[in-house]
């Protein structure tokens, strides 16, 4: 008989026990702790006053999502939320709500991470940035977006997708992700929050009137119950119900009030592209089939009305930066915008249709504020060109709405931007202004002219005026071409200088009577006299300028129309010493003598040129009357003039004394009020001389090494020359050999 073998089976039965003791230990460890909370919609569930939100949640297919694992918070509207919007919607049950309506509600109130109320108000940083920025935040991305939809574009039915990104400078291109819903988010605002903005109820009134600030509010609901946790987040009880708010278009295309303002925006702002292969890959997976997918969007504006995201794309943006901050539109209604087009706009074109774009896309973008302008904050908070809201928050603003993206106001009047208003809306306002419009730009001094605090007096330049300069532009490069010779080989270096010379400082010249200089913008100077002025270029060719037309309507200065520019010359300074040689005639006698005797080292009859004197640099040439030549040549500072030519010692005594009665790089006249130092030409083995100046009305002393006072011969100076003025003095300066 076999012996039974039991040893097996007590093995395997210990295995069991074994393995069934390790199960129960493995169960225990991960077994749903007790002191957890429930997920949310269990939590709610139980609470059992959030049923119409409940029923909602179910109709939109998110009770598995707040049921399960996540990471969300809820801004959860109770039943008594519902009873209201029931009321306002003229409904009596939440089975009225369409699946759509429900959807909008549901995914609107989840917010993306879980938050109490101390955190929510907190910077969500990117991963990439370690740095934490507490109580500036007031929105959070929910999980609503519009996507793709069905739009009319001139006339025929498009799929359109709103533009998702803003770029860094408004005139580059728009960004776009393939892979960003472009979500909406929702607004909250908390008192840790308002005191770090340094805001007040009256910023949340100013929109909610009938609403109490309690310190922590979600759009125009009250935080009832704050900070509850759950399982998979936390929920917010609110005791409104929240749909998905509109962006910034929504509010303004659906406004007539706004229209005449929203139609030059679609007309002339508004675009439609392709949107990239990588999203109609997408758009083709989800939808299954292929399609075109247009970009609807805003190149031309400082941002896109229906960008849900804030600079996200920019280079300075972040993931997370529509949490702190937003877009703001200021839009006039109708009244204001026609009364604006007819009597501003419209001054010298015939039609909005002949305005040029970007005078329109001007107009549109000092409206348009790439920050959150909040309501008492108006004067402190300034658009792109650098303008406050110049809007009184109880008087011109008719409509005032918090959006998913932003901030709508509807004002009574149009926004005083400072390009219309100025002296530059003089230039750029009408068409036979249009190539100083652009020599503006090209010169850089466009931006300059409508500066509010820089008071201005401008001459108008004509079309004509360029074209009879030999200054013509070309639009296809976006470039000048220079034909006149009189005005040197450089076209930029023409314009710029033409430009400034016709631009002065200040806004007290409501007549040119009398006789003085006019220091011009370029730093170079211009004669009036009796009412008419003339450049150097002008003096020479025997021409002047009349202005007339004053206009003082700018807010920072004058214009004036002129029946020929202001202009500058081109020839050397020797070309104005001898013009006037009769004033100064002992001085011209020493320039002919050093260039005989040895040609270009002092002087150059052929060029004009005075080797030491560069004609691109600001000069003032100190000329001693013959009397003061006769002084120098006693006292041995100058050679006297024979028959022979001047030894190489003497030219050099003629060129010290010249370059000492020469101020290098600024121009002084009388009246200029200058007093200070002035470097001349003058070099000693210990480097550079000076001069001692000082301005008065009609003379300039000038206190030599010596310490000698020098004045001028006021009926003999202030000649005009080539970036340099000429005076004559009553005594010669004397330096130190």
């Amino acid at each position: 008989m076999k012996r039974k073998i039991i040893f097996p089976v007590i093995s395997f039965i210990g295995v069991l026990l074994l393995f069934s003791a390790c199960n129960k230990a493995k169960e225990d460890y991960y077994k749903r702790p007790t002191w957890l909370e429930p997920p949310i919609y269990q939590q709610l569930q139980d609470k059992g006053n959030f049923t119409d939100y409940l029923a909602l949640v179910d109709e939109a297919g998110f009770k598995e999502t707040l049921s399960k694992a996540g990471y969300y918070t809820v801004f959860a509207p109770n039943d008594d939320a519902f009873s209201r919007y029931f009321q306002k919607e003229g409904i009596s049950s939440v089975d009225q709500i369409d699946s759509l309506t429900a959807q909008g509600i549901v995914r609107y109130s989840i917010v993306y991470n879980a938050f109490f109320k101390d955190a929510l108000d907190d910077y969500q940083n990117s991963s990439l940035d370690t740095t934490q920025t507490y109580d500036v935040a007031f929105k959070r991305r929910t999980m609503y977006y519009k996507w793709v939809y069905n739009e009319n574009v001139d006339g025929t039915q498009t799929k359109v997708i709103d533009q998702n990104g803003v770029p860094e400078l408004p005139d580059q291109g728009i960004p776009f992700s393939s892979d960003d819903n472009n979500n909406k988010h929702i607004p909250y605002f908390t008192d840790n929050f308002f005191a770090t903005k340094g805001l007040s109820s009256y910023d949340y009134n100013y929109f909610f009137p009938d609403k109490e600030f309690t310190g922590f509010n979600v759009y125009d609901a009250k935080v009832v119950a704050p900070d509850l946790r759950a399982e998979n987040g936390v929920i917010q009880v609110v005791d409104e119900v929240i749909p998905p708010l509109p962006s910034l278009e929504d509010y303004i295309t659906k406004n007539p009030d706004y229209s005449a303002f929203y139609d030059l925006i679609k007309q002339y702002m508004l675009r439609y592209t392709l949107a990239p292969q990588s999203f109609l890959d997408r758009y083709a997976q989800y939808n299954g089939s292929s399609a075109n997918v247009y970009i609807k969007m805003y190149p031309n504006l400082n941002f896109g009305l229906n960008c849900e995201n804030f600079m996200k794309y920019a280079s300075s943006g972040s993931t997370y930066d529509a949490q702190k901050d937003g877009w703001t539109i200021f839009a006039p209604n109708n009244a204001a915008t026609n009364d604006f087009i007819q009597n501003k706009l419209l001054q010298h074109y015939p039609s909005i249709d002949v305005l040029p774009t970007e005078l329109i896309a001007e107009f549109i973008n000092a409206h348009l504020f790439r920050t959150t302008v909040w309501p008492s904050h108006f004067q402190t908070t300034t658009n792109y060109y650098g303008e406050p809201a110049r809007f009184d928050p109880e008087s011109n603003i008719i409509e005032k709405e918090i959006g998913s993206n932003g901030m709508f106001y509807g004002t009574n009047i149009v926004q005083k931007t400072d390009a219309f208003y100025t002296v530059l809306g003089q230039v750029i306002l009408d068409p036979q202004y249009s190539l100083m419009t652009q020599a503006l730009k090209s010169s850089n001094i466009y931006d300059i002219l409508k500066n509010p605090k820089l008071k201005m007096t401008i001459f108008l330049l004509k079309n004509s005026d360029f074209e009879n300069l030999g200054l013509n532009y070309d639009g296809s490069t976006n470039s000048w071409e220079l034909t006149n010779p009189d005005l040197g080989t450089n076209a930029t270096l023409a314009l710029n200088r033409i430009v400034k010379m016709n631009m002065f400082l200040g806004d007290e010249y409501t007549d040119f009577k009398g006789n003085g200089l006019l220091k011009t913008y370029s730093g170079e100077y211009v004669r009036y006299q009796n009412g008419v002025m003339y450049g150097a270029g002008n003096y020479q060719k025997g021409q002047i300028v009349f202005p007339f037309n004053q206009n003082t309507d700018a807010t920072n200065g004058i214009t004036y129309s002129i029946n020929k520019p202001l202009y500058y010359s081109t020839k050397e300074i020797g070309y104005d010493i001898e013009l006037n040689q009769n004033s100064f005639s002992e001085y011209y006698k020493y320039l002919k003598k050093a260039a005989q005797s040895l040609p270009g080292f002092i002087y150059d009859l052929d060029t004009k040129i005075i080797t030491s004197i560069k004609s691109g640099e600001m000069n003032t040439l100190l000329i001693p009357c013959d009397t003061a030549i006769e002084g120098a040549v006693r006292d041995g500072y100058l050679p006297p003039i024979t028959a022979q030519n001047f030894t190489q010692d003497q030219l050099q005594q003629v060129s010290d004394f010249i370059n000492y009665h020469c101020i290098n790089g600024q121009i002084i006249v009388p009246g200029s009020g200058f007093d200070g130092t002035a470097r001349t030409l003058y070099q000693t083995s210990d480097g550079a001389t000076f001069l001692h100046v000082t301005s008065s009305e009609n003379d300039l002393t000038i206190i030599d090494d010596y310490n000698r006072d020098v004045h001028l011969i006021y009926n003999k100076s202030d000649i005009l020359s080539n970036n340099a003025i000429i005076h004559v003095t009553d005594n010669y300066l004397k330096y130190k050999k």
